[in-house]
């Protein structure tokens, strides 16, 4: 029997799609890490030489392994993921755990380089209940970092543990988006639907309410988010991430766009969630990391330089200060402070004022009194001059 041109053509589509099922039932089980009941040479027999396309369809309802390397079952994946963490030649994916008392996020050896930028070898170790600011220059690696540990970009080698469950994991970008036609209100219920958190029927004391109140949008919840500016914006980021009442919440510069008023507000409902949740937040504002993080890590150049608590950065690499003021011209004070071993710098500060550093209190405390009383000098007041986490920063990052 001849076929015409016509039915030939009208098969070729068939034929087409016959063919690029079985191509792609082939490719798939070569990519595959195991195939279901049978092994995989046998199902590539099967799909070849089956009825066709029988063979590849039998393939895909039956032998088709379901769970992909990410969701192996967890006894494989803790294997795996020690394996890897100790040779650190290929990446580990982000997993969970149970909880516990240990660290809430964890690290080894993360790397994600991008041609000279990006991460490198970056051990960080967030404890759990804490605030925890990861602060560092434009470049540094914090966005990269938080993509890392959300599992939005995968590391090119190093490993990531996870101790609270992937449903109790909240993010806010830096720039959210939303559709403009939908309402506030909307939009965060939304985000509650997405992650099956419970029901909401808008009234008060529900998820939704709540969560906008929180981040001072309830009198707005009813208008379309189309209008709204990009402070508002980040704020209804910041209540899509709450609606869940996550136990992780990752926020990546917070409060970029937000006014002083809007950044006070919500440093300090930050603040409030210490003990509660885990909150990780990148900032480039040193104050506010300040003002909130009880656990600070500094990156630069995609590298960890410091970890640790956010005071002990400041002890550990600032020298004490003073600003001494006396009832007349400095230059004798400043030529006796400038014999004194203790003494490391002397600026001045004004016609009767001078700053000096040194290099413990203790030699401060005991050794001004004596200088001032040698220059008999009447002096006005000396006062240790506040540390703080810029000064701190620019000693450690040597800028």
């Amino acid at each position: 029997m001849t076929l015409s041109g016509g039915t030939l053509l009208a098969l070729a589509p068939v034929v087409l799609l016959v063919v690029g099922l079985v191509a792609f039932c082939l490719v798939d089980l070569v990519r595959a890490p195991s195939a279901r009941y049978l092994p995989k040479p046998l199902w590539a027999l099967i799909i070849l030489i089956g009825s066709t396309p029988l063979g590849a369809i039998v393939y895909l309802i039956v032998g088709r392994d379901r769970h992909p390397p990410d969701t192996a079952p967890q006894q494989h994946n803790e294997q795996h993921d020690s394996h890897q963490a100790e040779s650190r030649s290929t990446p580990t994916l982000i997993r969970t755990c149970g909880t516990g008392d240990g660290p809430v996020v964890e690290t080894r050896g993360l790397t994600r380089d991008y041609g000279g930028a990006g991460l490198f070898d970056v051990d960080l170790s967030v404890p759990r209940g804490c605030v925890y600011g990861l602060v560092g220059p434009n470049g540094a690696g914090k966005t990269t970092m938080l993509s890392l540990l959300t599992g939005m970009r995968r590391p090119d080698r190093g490993a990531v543990r996870l101790s609270v469950p992937r449903p109790a994991i909240a993010v806010c970008p830096d720039v959210p988006e939303f559709d403009g036609w939908l309402t506030a209100v909307e939009v965060v219920d939304l985000a509650r639907a997405l992650i099956g958190s419970g029901t909401d029927n808008g009234g008060a004391g529900h998820p939704v309410r709540d969560a906008l109140r929180a981040a001072g949008l309830a009198d707005v919840a009813g208008r379309q988010v189309g209008g709204f500016s990009r402070g508002m914006t980040q704020r209804l980021g910041f209540a899509c991430a709450l609606v869940g009442d996550p136990q992780l919440l990752i926020l990546d510069e917070p409060t970029s766009a937000l006014d002083p008023a809007g950044r006070a507000e919500l440093l300090s409902l930050v603040a409030s969630m210490r003990g509660r949740r885990t909150v990780i937040f990148s900032s480039h504002i040193l104050d506010d990391v300040q003002r909130v993080a009880d656990q600070v890590g500094i990156l630069r150049g995609g590298r960890l330089l410091y970890q640790g608590a956010t005071q002990s950065l400041i002890d550990t690499h600032l020298q004490p200060r003073w600003l001494i003021r006396i009832s007349g011209d400095t230059t004798l004070l400043r030529a006796e402070l400038g014999k004194q071993p203790w003494v490391t710098h002397i600026e001045p500060t004004g016609p009767d004022s001078v700053r000096v550093e040194g290099v413990s209190m203790e030699a401060g405390e005991r050794g001004i009194p004596i200088v001032v009383a040698a220059c008999h000098e009447r002096l006005v007041s000396c006062e240790p001059v506040a540390a703080d986490l810029e000064a701190a920063f620019l000693a450690l990052t040597n800028a």
